[in-house]
């Protein structure tokens, strides 16, 4: 570390700007590309997991709106009055003479015109239960139905729908496909294949068996458009487990195992469930009405498939970046490096501003040269500010604090000389006394005279203010002002005694029934002068004396015995004019009253014309 520190010092400002800009930017856009990527592939895969979401969402909406198109036929057929008549009827025999039962007592010309137009739709069969002939049509006529029930009744389909008693079932039927468990004898196309049993209205006796025979490739070309390359794959299943269509490359392990799991994760919000065998992900969707169950199965993603927008545009960027700084740098650096002979003639104009910190100086080279002059002048204006701009805003915060009534003290002065007149013509000396006592309290504080004045004003002033208290309070407030002779022409900062004696009479006495004394007295001790104040009111406890100087909290002793902000603006003062050179201490204790004392040196006169 050593020898790296003196290879530093050793660098020019150009060239240690350049180095430190490379050792804290590399290593965080070395962590923003690591949370690039992370992000990159969280989000690739997200989107890739939403992608099959929507795609089997949409395989599942467009696969339910073909079957629900063959269901709306097969219930027009289950439900028709006519078509009920017939499978309801008691005289088969008389029935089957007319070789066009089925077109001249059912709408079956109505039901032709329908397939005809839908096209989707390539054969239709009715068996009835009370032995009439059935109605077997073949749009196609690649196919033909058989014709006998009883061979019908063979069928594990068959089973199923009577069963069900009345639901859809649905099965694929291939093509050539002709054993005894197909209604078709003969079969030249795929077809997914409809059944149902038409029962009556209690559902206790059979009618008619349905069958719907409609076109396989719609079904295959609805899920082959879904798919987006050879690591997906969909099979759509019956609700009773037949295969209706398979899409893609898929193992027979694999889908035996899917088929028979049951406990697919539910997607939250969503009418799809995940699953995950090995490497593959599995999404499953089951339409509500109509049964069918659409599974997704996509090949996982991994590091490798996302190679080009995972990993290799954040180290790209991060590479691209590191070059294309160094320029940049090198630009920045000689922008900065050449001006700093300008800094010390700079920070010797700034000296009218506002300065409260100071800069390390941590080399010898222009910045540290710099530095130093800086932390001067920071020095130097402190000292001028202490000595001049905060004593005068100081004293402008008191007077304004003080009275508020500072807009037009002429127009309160005349007033108050007026009515103190009018109460000397009616004859009541005491409220012209009192009027009196105000007017020249207002007159001693409002003035915007210097803020130092003599104890003698400051004596005025209190014995103003507590003739006015007196007036208020009657015999129930006794006071003293007692000041020796030797100070009376001594100069003391503006009003550091008054805010204490108002204090002590708003807090210590203003919420009590009994009597209160107060006394203020001043004496010369050797070059000191001392000045007590003692009240007789309720006190103060240990935490209120502790918390009048703590500046953490501001309202918690808000209307506590003596104002905070009073105490320390009075503080504040005295530490601008005396310096160390005074003393402010407040004694109390519940119940006993409070005594404050301020210990001020004499002959600040002197001091003022000194520091001038």
């Amino acid at each position: 570390m050593g020898r790296v520190r003196n290879w530093i010092a050793k660098l020019s400002i150009r060239q240690k700007l350049v180095f430190y800009s490379y050792a804290i930017i590399t290593p965080i856009l070395f962590l923003i590309s690591i949370l690039l990527l992370v992000h990159n592939y969280r989000s690739a895969v997200k989107n890739e997991e939403d992608r099959c979401i929507q795609n089997v969402r949409n395989i599942s909406d467009s696969i339910s709106v073909v079957q629900k198109n063959i269901m709306e036929m097969g219930t027009y057929i289950s439900i028709n009055d006519e078509i009920r008549q017939i499978l309801t009827a008691d005289d088969p025999e008389g029935l089957n003479r007319d070789a066009r039962l089925w077109l001249n007592r059912a709408p079956m010309q109505i039901i032709q015109d329908m397939v005809a137009i839908d096209g989707q739709i390539k054969s239709v069969a009715l068996y009835p239960e009370n032995g009439i002939n059935p109605y077997l049509n073949c749009i196609d006529r690649s196919s033909s139905y058989l014709g006998d029930i009883g061979q019908v009744r063979e069928q594990e389909i068959y089973a199923l729908a009577v069963q069900e008693k009345g639901k859809f079932l649905w099965q694929r039927v291939g093509r050539g496909q002709n054993n005894q468990y197909d209604t078709y004898q003969a079969n030249q196309n795929d077809k997914i294949v409809m059944y149902r049993e038409i029962y009556d209205m209690a559902r206790r006796n059979k009618l008619g068996y349905l069958v719907i025979g409609s076109s396989a490739d719609i079904f295959d070309e609805i899920c082959r458009n879904s798919l987006r390359g050879r690591q997906e794959s969909v099979v759509v299943m019956s609700e009773y487990g037949a295969e209706l269509v398979r899409c893609g490359d898929i193992e027979e392990e694999l889908l035996s195992e899917m088929i028979a799991e049951k406990a697919f994760e539910p997607m939250s919000g969503l009418p799809v469930q995940k699953g995950i065998r090995g490497n593959y992900r599995i999404y499953q969707c089951q339409d509500e009405e109509t049964g069918t169950v659409i599974y997704e199965i996509v090949r996982r993603v991994g590091w490798k498939d996302l190679s080009d927008t995972v990993i290799f545009a954040p180290l790209a960027l991060l590479l691209g970046f590191l070059i294309g700084l160094y320029p940049v740098l090198l630009m920045v650096s000689d922008i900065v490096s050449k001006p700093l002979h300008t800094l010390r003639v700079a920070m010797e104009n700034f000296k009218q501003g506002d300065f409260s910190q100071k800069v390390e100086v941590m080399t010898q080279d222009e910045v540290g040269e710099a530095s130093a002059c800086f932390n001067r002048m920071v020095d130097d204006i402190r000292e001028l500010i202490d000595k001049n701009y905060v004593l005068a805003i100081r004293e402008r915060e008191s007077e304004l604090d003080t009275l508020q009534a500072q807009i037009n003290p002429h127009f309160l002065y005349n007033t108050l000389d007026s009515l103190y007149w009018k109460a000397t013509e009616s004859e009541n000396d005491e409220i012209a006394e009192d009027i009196l006592s105000l007017s020249q309290l207002f007159r001693l504080v409002l003035n915007r005279g210097d803020g130092i004045v003599t104890v003698q004003t400051e004596a005025d002033l209190l014995e103003r203010y507590l003739h006015i208290q007196k007036m208020r309070f009657g015999k129930r407030l006794t006071y003293e002002i007692s000041l020796d002779r030797d100070i009376l022409e001594e100069e003391i900062p503006k009003l550091i005694l008054q805010p204490f004696v108002e204090n002590a009479i708003v807090h210590g006495f203003e919420s009590t029934e009994g009597s209160y004394t107060l006394s203020v007295i001043g004496v010369k001790k050797e070059k000191n002068m001392v000045f007590r104040i003692r009240d007789t009111g309720v006190g103060m406890s240990g935490e209120q004396l502790e918390a009048i100087w703590d500046k953490a909290d501001t309202r918690k002793y808000a209307s506590q015995r003596i104002g905070k902000y009073a105490i320390r603006n009075v503080r504040e003062r005295l530490a601008l004019i005396y310096r160390k050179d005074y003393e402010l201490k407040i004694e109390s204790s519940v119940g006993c009253g409070t005594t404050v004392t301020i210990v001020v040196p004499c002959g600040l006169k002197e001091i003022r014309q000194n520091e001038h």
